[in-house]
């Protein structure tokens, strides 16, 4: 078994994910969204509760498809 160290495996995983996706080749998130077409009504009514409650207290809501 190979004993590693948190910090060094830590700045290894840190290295690699600068390499694979820089900051400004990161999608944004409303990219990676799906259309919201088979979503539950149990989801659809949470989604617009969130939605509302996001209103009434003046945040921007988070981009949803219901």
């Amino acid at each position: 078994m190979k004993t590693l160290e948190l910090n060094g495996y830590l700045a290894g995983v840190n290295a690699r994910k600068a390499k694979l996706a820089p900051e400004g080749a990161v999608l944004a998130v409303e990219s990676c969204r799906n259309g919201g077409a088979r979503r539950t009504a149990g989801k659809r009514s949470a989604l617009k509760s969130a939605d509302a409650r996001a209103q009434a207290a003046k945040v921007q809501p988070v981009l949803s498809n219901y």
